[in-house]
């Protein structure tokens, strides 16, 4: 899903020249998840150092994969 703020930061860091989102953070939301803050400067401020950010790529079945997990009994480790 779309990164919280921890990944946010390691994907600057990390050198990547795009970040590629199926989930939204509202799908995540939907199932328990709580990425804590995350704002549009921040998506911004890493198209400003060059990263293409594309997002909602095959979202249907990002979110479906997030619900798998959640029903499968995976852990919500911040719910």
């Amino acid at each position: 899903c779309e990164p919280c703020a921890m990944c946010l930061g390691a994907t600057l860091w990390s050198g990547v020249r795009r970040l590629v989102c199926g989930a939204t953070r509202e799908d995540a939301a939907a199932l328990g998840f709580d990425e804590g803050p995350v704002f549009p400067e921040s998506y911004a401020y890493l198209e400003s150092r060059g990263i293409e950010v594309i997002r909602s790529v095959l979202r249907e079945d990002a979110a479906a994969v997030l619900d798998l997990y959640q029903r499968s009994g995976g852990p919500i480790y911040n719910g």
